[in-house]
């Protein structure tokens, strides 16, 4: 159960929303158009400007490069001049704090504080006030979402976690649905880099822009300062001509607006990301060569964890089956992290030509990789990461015996 004084603090984001400029509302339609991809850069590296514009402008792509202002004017990363030249560019620029902490283990003053100077730098230096902000490391709690409805902002991107494992490879994560996620919580469909270059999982993750989805491409520098989120210019040469090549419309953050309502916010900030914390059954098969029927199915998770229980329902029609009757026979909830070979065990089937059947799962969580993302998750979220949780039961499948 979330805690009250989270609820409250929920409750305030929205009372707050009325900050949100009145003609970004009324101009904003209600569902993303297919194959739209927002791409966003971490950090703010020299190669942004030097690299990745020239290519993205080429293209006549979009993007957002979130920046960390205490280290501007670093080794290889960019100066003021470049920022503002970005901008000039027609990019956006985003907030990624001002000295890129894991803030999770920071007080809400500090929080504010790493909002706060980060704009008074753009504000020195010409750049406009950012309207986006990237959580720093991708770690994110209601404390940092409350802070930046409170000045003003209008999205946060975050990583892939939890409904994804948050390596430093990258690799990755859910798409963005804005009628279920809140856009202070957009999540990254995948973190590319050389350390994630597999092109199938690339190419999958962008098949999913479709139906409303949105992909969210989170790239760091080409290169980067850091080997570890480095993207070879090849990769992403090789990346932006794909997404040209196959129609794909590529935007920043802030043109998100164009598209969808960004005022939209689920009651509470969390329950979509908490709903994909379980498992869900698929590819269900019956061998029915005997009038003893035998199921299996897979179980699918993008977290490290299994099954704990099953549930069968197999009915005479798929009316019944529908109205989850499951009049032939219901399992009931079995302890076991079993899915294949699980016998049938319900009425006579000497009468019956074809039967429907479908299944649901409860979750094992897995303890080593909860607590091996302790200091990247918060409190509540591990907490959650920690429950057992049932599955919607699958689609129905039917068989007949030989």
């Amino acid at each position: 159960m979330v805690p009250f004084s989270l609820l409250l603090g929920c409750e305030n984001l929205h009372r707050e929303q009325s900050s949100i400029p009145k003609d970004i509302a009324e101009n904003a339609v209600t569902s993303a158009p297919k194959k739209l991809v927002v791409l966003t850069f971490d950090d703010g590296n020299i190669s942004d400007l030097t690299t990745a514009a020239p290519i993205l402008k080429g293209h006549g792509f979009g993007a957002t490069f979130y920046i960390t202002s205490g280290w501007v004017g670093k080794p290889g990363r960019l100066n003021w001049e470049q920022v503002k030249e970005l901008h000039d560019q027609g990019f956006d620029i985003g907030n990624h704090s001002a000295s890129h902490p894991n803030m999770l283990h920071i007080s809400e003053d500090d929080i504010r504080e790493q909002i706060i100077s980060f704009d008074e730098a753009c504000a020195e230096h010409g750049i406009p006030k950012a309207t986006s902000f990237a959580y720093p490391g991708g770690h994110h709690d209601r404390r940092m979402v409350k802070a930046l409805v409170t000045e003003g902002y209008l999205t946060a991107r975050r990583a892939v976690s939890p409904e994804y494992p948050l390596y430093d490879r990258g690799g990755p994560g859910p798409l963005y649905n804005p009628s279920e996620d809140d856009p202070f919580l957009i999540p990254g469909a995948y973190v590319r880099g050389n350390l994630s270059s597999s092109d199938q999982e690339f190419e999958e993750v962008l098949s999913g822009a479709r139906d409303g989805s949105i992909c969210v491409l989170i790239y760091h520098g080409v290169p980067d300062v850091h080997n570890h989120c480095s993207t070879s210019v090849e990769l992403f040469t090789k990346d932006m001509q794909y997404l040209k090549d196959n129609d794909f419309t590529v935007i920043s953050v802030q043109d998100l607006s164009n598209y969808i309502d960004v005022t939209k916010r689920p009651k509470d900030i969390y329950e979509p990301l908490l709903a994909r914390l379980g498992v869900s059954p698929k590819a269900l098969k019956c061998d029915a060569s005997s009038k003893n029927p035998v199921f299996s199915w897979e179980i699918e998770t993008t977290r490290p964890q299994g099954q704990s229980a099953y549930q069968i329902l197999v009915a005479s029609s798929e009316k019944n089956l529908n109205s989850d009757e499951g009049d032939l026979w219901d399992s009931g909830k079995v302890e076991s992290n079993q899915s294949l070979e699980i016998s049938y065990a319900g009425k006579s089937l000497t009468q019956v030509e074809r039967l429907y059947w479908k299944v649901r799962c409860w979750n094992d969580p897995d303890e080593a990789e909860i607590k091996r993302v302790s200091n990247w998750s918060a409190k509540e979220i591990l907490g959650e990461m920690g429950k057992i949780r049932v599955s919607k039961y699958s689609s129905a499948a039917s068989f007949s015996f030989e």
